[in-house]
């Protein structure tokens, strides 16, 4: 076992040496015939701790960014004996490697296009081709929905395992091929006619390096980051991605059938991660302190009845826009409100438990202040009534706000 270790080490830092030469100006077809030279073979997973290491050893995550399409040509010739995974429908590699399929094939469609554009004269009018290589464009920018899906629920498992490197010079190459797609397709949408060879021009310097930003894309991840994924996830894991997937949607591709993992879904995993003693909830857990500090620093106050009408809680933030104080907490909601109001409570908490009402809004000038106040039926999941929640946010500063900010600028606040 030693002895593949050492082995996997050697190849790994030969292939580090090797990058450390790109990085450093070295002509890629030198470094590549370096490669052949010194490296027999090299697998998905020597690929991924090259970049794991490089991360470690100082060469940022931007700087791997920009030389990852270099060094995955470089590799080429190793990743190309690497099978697609091959997994059972419905499992989330199984759907990300179907979309790739589609994104393939609309590349393809693309190309064929252009390439069919490219053999007319240069002043031939070619205004349908392009709307329908437009089109395909816009099929193409689904590709977001493939990137969430990967960036929220796939990456986290490799940040878990102390493996952030890689999930972040992809998630920087997913950024890439998207400003590419709006790009392109801002500049298509700038002209209403195009000859063949203003097409010609436009595409070597925008539509083509889009379409391989994208074709490489499916290469890396069905050559690196879906085997690697493959290894290092457990069935858990996956069954974890696998129901929030349709939170994000899917590209182009929708899953055709259910999965399964295999021994079925257990009990346990149908449980959110254990949580060391935090509170959990089915999106994350707090520790005590950071829930209290959390709740006492929202920009509005909150205050929560029962469904037996008993105020159980308040948010204790600093600049109140209503008193509260712990006296209220178990007594009737009803007795909290001046007589004149109470049947207006009574009617908001009777409509929530009938169901036949879920929000109630009213908003007040108050000392200069406009005061926004949202009553909102709290219910569990299987629509069960459980209490309501008052929110009550001044909203005076946000009504004022015009225009846009969209760089950094602190406001100076006054307590």
């Amino acid at each position: 076992m030693s002895e593949v270790i050492n082995n996997r080490q050697k190849r790994v830092d030969i292939m580090k040496n090797l990058i450390r030469q790109l990085d450093q100006g070295v002509a890629e077809e030198r470094v590549k015939s370096q490669l052949e030279t010194m490296l027999d073979e090299a697998d998905y997973s020597d690929v991924f701790m090259m970049e794991v290491q490089l991360v470690k050893e100082g060469i940022t995550a931007e700087r791997i960014q920009e030389l990852c399409d270099t060094h995955t040509r470089v590799l080429k010739k190793h990743l190309d004996l690497q099978e697609t995974p091959e997994t059972l429908p419905g499992h989330p590699v199984h759907t990300f490697v179907q979309e790739n399929r589609e994104l393939a094939k609309t590349t393809g469609s693309i190309r064929v296009l252009l390439e069919k554009i490219n053999q007319k004269p240069d002043d031939e009018a070619v205004t349908d081709m392009m709307q329908a290589v437009q089109q395909q464009l816009n099929i193409l920018m689904d590709v977001d929905k493939h990137y969430r899906r990967k960036e929220n629920l796939l990456f986290p498992y490799f940040e878990k395992n102390q493996l952030p490197g890689p999930p972040l010079v992809m998630w920087g190459k997913h950024d890439e091929v998207r400003k590419q797609l709006r790009e392109t397709l801002a500049g298509l949408q700038q002209v209403e006619t195009h000859t063949a060879g203003e097409v010609k021009a436009f595409s070597s310097f925008t539509i083509l390096p889009t379409l391989e930003s994208v074709d490489d894309m499916i290469y890396k991840e069905e050559k690196i980051m879906f085997p690697t994924a493959l290894d290092l996830l457990t069935e858990q894991d996956w069954y974890e991605i696998y129901t929030q997937s349709d939170e994000y949607g899917y590209c182009i591709y929708a899953p055709q059938f259910e999965w399964t993992p295999e021994g079925g879904v257990t009990e346990e995993m149908k449980k959110p991660a254990a949580s060391n003693g935090r509170v959990q909830m089915p999106t994350g857990n707090f520790s005590l302190n950071e829930l209290i500090s959390v709740f006492s620093t929202l920009p509005f106050d909150l205050t929560f009845v029962d469904a037996e009408d008993t105020v159980r809680y308040f948010t204790p933030g600093r600049n109140r826009i209503f008193d509260r104080s712990r006296a209220i907490l178990g007594r009737k909601v009803q007795y909290c409100h001046p007589p004149k109001s109470v049947h207006i409570v009574n009617k908001i908490v009777k409509d929530f438990k009938d169901g036949a009402q879920e929000k109630a809004a009213f908003w007040i000038n108050m000392g200069g202040k406009f005061i926004y106040i949202c009553y909102y039926a709290v219910r569990d999941p299987h629509g069960v009534y459980l209490g309501t929640l008052e929110v009550t946010q001044d909203l005076t500063e946000v009504r004022a706000l015009e225009g846009e900010r969209r760089l950094l600028e602190y406001d100076s606040e006054t307590s």
